[in-house]
């Protein structure tokens, strides 16, 4: 199949995933009692405004963090970048997650860059530190699903279901972690991988495998998961906050269980930025909750608008350019 075709195939595929989702989504609202479209505007009131504004700031603090965690990973690995030139960096991936499959199209422009300043031996940094960063942060969520279980919902037998997709998400990071991160694991895995994989692509595999190695250190495990801790909550309050601005009376121990779910969905990449597969599960899940569809339907639409609304930053110093920073040592 030549790769025109292909490429057009899966697009195809996404977009029927991103669609179908969505159609449901309008349908489960337009069909709820008494549907009309005043019932959109009348969510909103002067008084949305300021946890609009806190959701802002939440996530602005959070992308600060974030990109300090995206910084050690590639220290780590011997890339010294200053932070203010990492950040825009930062913001330039964040502006292209927003239009790209799964939120993945920042990332790949995050590695490009990164090649751009450090030269082709950082292309193995770039890739690894952004890899690992995306895989913790969802880490870090599924943990944060799996605590609110425990401690609110496990008593809950409508509730209690909803706890076993984050244990085996669970799992399976744990697994995927040690197998990263293990020496005797990894070879296991690289060889396992050499029966089915082209030489070409197992022999990159193989070197990435290496790099992880840069990442067996108590203290920076003990740093990126406090910074991952705290950005990850921020982001969860992110939605809390947008539900506030809708007049949605809820938990914030509710958004701590469901928005991981929501989060990791949005990670995949079968849809076209995140939607459709996206608002169909907030949909479903907050209606456990008590929540109308409309609300929970907005409360994602808001808390996207939210991360669009601060990475125009990114779009900003994407069109403007800039000379590119060398890095003071590269591994």
């Amino acid at each position: 199949m030549k790769p025109q075709v292909k490429s057009f195939f899966v697009f195809c595929i996404k977009l029927i995933v991103t669609l179908v989702p969505a159609y449901f989504v309008y349908t489960n609202i337009v069909n709820a009692p008494d549907w009309d479209i005043g019932d959109l505007y009348r969510l909103f009131s002067w008084g949305s405004v300021l946890p609009f504004v806190i959701a802002l700031a939440c996530l602005a603090i959070s992308n600060f963090t974030a990109c300090l965690q995206w910084k050690l990973l590639l220290e780590k690995q011997g890339v010294h970048l200053k932070y203010g030139h990492l950040l825009k960096l930062y913001y330039v991936g964040l502006f292209f997650n927003n239009f790209m499959p799964g939120n993945v199209g920042g990332d790949v422009k995050k590695i490009y860059d990164i090649r751009m300043q450090g030269g082709q031996d950082s292309v193995g940094a770039g890739l690894t530190a952004t890899f690992f960063d995306r895989l913790y942060g969802l880490f870090f969520v599924t943990l944060f699903a799996l605590g609110m279980g425990v401690l609110f919902f496990m008593h809950d037998e409508a509730q209690r279901a909803f706890m076993w997709p984050s244990v085996w998400i669970f799992m399976g990071f744990c697994m995927m972690f040690a197998c990263l991160c293990s020496r005797r694991l990894g070879r296991l895995c690289n060889r396992m991988m050499s029966k089915f994989l082209p030489q070409k692509i197992h022999c990159r595999l193989d070197h990435m495998f290496n790099r992880f190695q840069y990442f067996r250190s108590v203290k920076l495990w003990v740093q990126i998961s406090l910074l991952s801790m705290v950005t990850q909550s921020l982001r969860i309050f992110v939605h809390y906050f947008c539900g506030a601005a809708v007049g949605v009376d809820l938990s914030i121990s509710w958004y701590f269980y469901y928005i991981p779910l929501v989060a990791i969905v949005s990670a995949l990449p079968i849809s076209i930025g995140g939607f459709g597969p996206r608002e169909f599960l907030a949909q479903s899940l907050f209606a456990k909750a008590g929540v109308a569809s409309l609300e929970s339907v907005v409360i994602q639409l808001l808390a996207y608008f939210v991360s669009l609304v601060l990475s125009l930053f990114g779009a900003f110093v994407f069109l403007l350019g800039g000379k590119p920073e060398q890095t003071a040592d590269k591994a």
